[in-house]
């Protein structure tokens, strides 16, 4: 009987392990299977990536070449050459428009900083910070001085009791 109940105990135990065993490998495959999924996703990621740069690249080339093409037709033309001629043209006077007003916009701001400058050259900052210091040492000096009379006044007062005899 002894030994029915170890095999019985020993049977437990395996099955316990066993149990144990399955659901570690479960884990681990489902471990396994996110690293798989992940490195397969960065693997797809930087292929489209280069794929992607690839395309854009061709994309602008093939751009330039019909930009190339559309001027080469349209400069042929006779309204075409006319239009970049007043083109051109719109483009120099918008550029000196830009200049002036670029121009324009600094001599006021100068003339801003100049004013100020001028405005406040009179204050001294050094010398107001001096001042400052000056007058907050002379107000700590007078508080003092008020505390001390309002002892010396206090101690100087007849008492209540010294009234009263």
């Amino acid at each position: 009987m002894a030994t029915a109940k170890k095999t019985a105990k020993t049977a437990k135990k395996t099955e316990t392990t066993a149990d144990l065993d399955v659901a570690r490998k479960i884990w681990l495959a489902g471990v396994g299977a996110y690293d798989r999924m992940y490195s397969e996703t960065q693997d797809a990621l930087e292929r489209l990536a280069v794929n992607a740069n690839e395309a854009f690249d061709q994309l602008v080339a093939k751009g330039e070449e019909v930009e190339d093409r559309v001027r080469d037709n349209f400069a042929k033309s006779p309204s075409g050459k006319r239009a970049v001629s007043m083109f051109e043209d719109a483009t120099a006077k918008a550029k000196s428009f830009r200049e002036e007003r670029r121009a324009d916009l600094e001599e006021r701001i100068g003339k801003v900083r100049k004013s100020v400058s001028e405005a406040l050259a009179p204050i001294n900052p050094a010398a107001l910070s001096q001042a400052v210091e000056k007058l907050t040492a002379q107000v700590e000096a007078l508080t003092g001085e008020v505390a001390t009379l309002k002892a010396e006044r206090a101690a100087k007062a007849p008492k209540a009791h010294d009234i009263a005899a």
